[in-house]
């Protein structure tokens, strides 16, 4: 099991139509799936997403830490947020 750490999310970079998921207990992650990742906190590693395929965790989806708040994305899209919207139809 890997453990990944997620990062901050900054304006901008997120689209309108991704979520927040909201951690209410800090011992309680707020996904766990089948996959190979752990996701933690950027700022205080604390344990947000277990056994999570990369697939799932995309740019999109947003958890904010339930001990310290900071609002978190994980980072398998690397590219810049103008590119991962879709374009208009």
């Amino acid at each position: 099991m890997a453990t990944v750490t997620m990062k901050q999310v900054r304006p901008g970079e997120v689209p309108k139509d991704g979520g927040t998921a909201v951690q209410d207990d800090p011992a309680r992650p707020v996904f766990s799936g089948n996959g190979p990742n752990d996701y933690v906190c950027v700022e205080c590693g604390n344990v947000l997403a277990t056994s999570m395929h990369p697939d799932a965790m995309t740019f999109k989806v947003r958890v904010r830490c339930g001990v310290c708040r900071t609002i978190n994305v994980a980072e398998n899209d690397d590219r810049p947020a103008s590119q991962r919207r879709k374009p208009p139809v």
